[in-house]
């Protein structure tokens, strides 16, 4: 062999070399990391004695309206494998807010929240938003609202993510790591 050649096929070599292991970081090492953040207040949560909750359908990103639908019901499965609540049905909890004008509920107004409570006989609602939604990158947020104060009694936010994985999957997976850091926090 020419030393001319055995230098190029050396190069090439060198170049295959570092786009195999760029490939290999991008599809292995590109996990996002996962973040969980969580507030609660343990005596306002024992004042509040909170038994039946009702998770409301997650508010969705613009690029995916299914997206709140499909993380509210994985949280509300997962926050009943937490044993902390009582979980009502999601349904006739929404159709009543619905039926009464007060599907866009916040954590503000007392006065709306009791008639809530009245209403559905839950104490608490679960409010969320999905902010992103895709493989690489999934987050949302999620709070407790107290129907008898109108206090946030819990809030959690989680983001998340891996490419190699099925999006079902990074949802599921950060969705549950959300609730489990959030039942350790509470317990």
């Amino acid at each position: 062999m020419r030393p001319g050649k055995k230098q190029k096929n050396f190069g090439q070599g060198v170049i295959f070399a570092g786009i195999s292991i760029c490939i290999g970081l991008l599809f292995l090492g590109c996990a996002a990391e996962s973040l969980t953040r969580t507030s609660s207040d343990r005596g306002l949560l024992e004042q509040e004695k909170v038994k039946k909750v009702a998770v409301l359908t997650f508010e969705s990103p613009r690029d995916d309206p299914q997206a709140g639908l499909h993380i509210s019901q994985l949280f509300e499965m997962h926050l009943l494998q937490t044993g902390l609540y009582q979980i009502a049905e999601r349904g006739p909890v929404e159709r009543i807010l619905k039926d009464r004008g007060l599907d866009k509920l916040s954590a503000g107004d007392t006065n709306v929240l009791s008639q809530v409570r009245d209403l559905t006989q839950v104490d608490a609602i679960v409010l969320g938003s999905v902010s992103q939604y895709t493989r690489a990158n999934f987050g949302f947020t999620a709070r407790l609202v107290s129907l008898r104060s109108g206090l946030i009694l819990w809030s959690i936010s989680q983001t998340g993510g891996r490419v190699v994985r099925p999006l079902s999957q990074v949802s599921d997976e950060t969705v549950q790591a959300a609730l489990r850091e959030l039942q350790a926090k509470i317990r």
